[in-house]
Order: C-alpha cells, then sequence, then structure tokens
C-alpha cells in the first residue's frame, strides 16, 4: 500500500468496554499471543505501513469525547487524521484473512473519484470499513456525535450515503467476532485448524 502518495491508514479499533465478554477483549489470548497484537499482525500482513489502534489506554489513540462506542473512535480519527483514508476493523473478528483485507482496501482505492470521498462497507456488516476523512465526513461524524439518539455505525453511513464494496465478499466464518465467551471458544476453535 506504499506506493500510493498518501497511503491508507490501516485502524484497528480495539476500545470496547466488553461488558458481555466480562474481559478485555484486546488481552484474549490466541495463536500465542494476544488477541490486539493478532490483529495489528493482520493489518501488518495485509500491507499497511501505518497503523493507529483506537484504545482508550496510554500510548494508543484515546477517543476525545468518552462514551460513544465506535462511533467516538471514528470521531476522533477524523479530528486526528483529517483528509486521510482509512479501512477500519474491530478487534474481535479474528477469522478476518489477510487475502479479504488486501482485497477490501484495493477494491476502496479502486473507486473512482467521487465515489471515493464515500464510506464503504461489505453491505452485510458494517466492518470492514472504508473511511475517507474528508471535510464532509468528518462533520457528519461530529453531527452525530452530538445528536447522541442514534450513535450507531450505520446511520453514520445513512447520513454520508455509504456504499456497498460488491466485489468483496467474505466467507460466512470472516464475519464472526467475539462478544460472548461462547462466541470466543467457538472462533479459538476454528483459529486452532488454521494457525
Amino acid at each position: 500500500m506504499s506506493a500510493d502518495p498518501t497511503p491508507i491508514i490501516g485502524v484497528l479499533l480495539a476500545g470496547g468496554q466488553s461488558s458481555r465478554m466480562g474481559e478485555d477483549k484486546a488481552n484474549l489470548a490466541i495463536a500465542n499471543t494476544t488477541l490486539l497484537k493478532f490483529m495489528h499482525a493482520k493489518l501488518q500482513q495485509a500491507g499497511f505501513d501505518e497503523i493507529v489502534i483506537c484504545r482508550n489506554a496510554p500510548g494508543y489513540l484515546n477517543d476525545t469525547v468518552p462514551q460513544l462506542g465506535p462511533l467516538g473512535a471514528l470521531h476522533t480519527l477524523g479530528q486526528h487524521y483529517p483528509g486521510r483514508r482509512a479501512l477500519i476493523i474491530p478487534v474481535d473478528m479474528p477469522l478476518l484473512s489477510v487475502a479479504s483485507l488486501k482485497a477490501f482496501a484495493t477494491a476502496a482505492l479502486s473507486l473512482n473519484v467521487r465515489d471515493s470521498t464515500l464510506p464503504a462497507t461489505l453491505g452485510q456488516q458494517m466492518f470492514p470499513l472504508y473511511l475517507p476523512f474528508t471535510p464532509a465526513v468528518i462533520e457528519a461524524l461530529h453531527q452525530r456525535t452530538r445528536q447522541g439518539d442514534d450513535l450507531s455505525i450505520a446511520a453514520f453511513l445513512r447520513d454520508t450515503h455509504g456504499q456497498t464494496l460488491s466485489s468483496v465478499e467474505l466467507h460466512d466464518d470472516e464475519c464472526l467476532n467475539a462478544n460472548t465467551p461462547a462466541q470466543w471458544q467457538t472462533i479459538l476453535a476454528k483459529v486452532s485448524t488454521t494457525y
């Protein structure tokens, strides 16, 4: 991805409260490392030279407005990286393949000039998310965080006319995320057959 003069940023959302999991998901053990390091390595392997980890802890990009969930992280990214583009994934989707991340980034970067200023997902879920931090996107994030009535990524995508990258498809397992201990055990069983 470094051939582009302003390369796309890889972003890892790892600041959730993990209330249903009962412990910090980023620190869960997987493939002889932590989930945070595991997902960071995937972004590196996918070719992202610049990776930002959104996590409310020292040494990471902390939310400028607390308690807004993933939307708060996107809002903070917009404040820190205006004019940049990002591919954003959550820490709790370890079955996302490096090949899928590369394909998604390539599809996002090949959008025509007008469409490349719009957010894009794969349609069936919110992440991975391609997000260009244009003035319009940054303003939409600002407005959505101020409204407070609907802090969902889906509402933000409606505000910004988000599009679907239909040229990329994830396998069903890649969409699994770990919100509960039972889901985590299912994912671990699948990871153990791959790594």
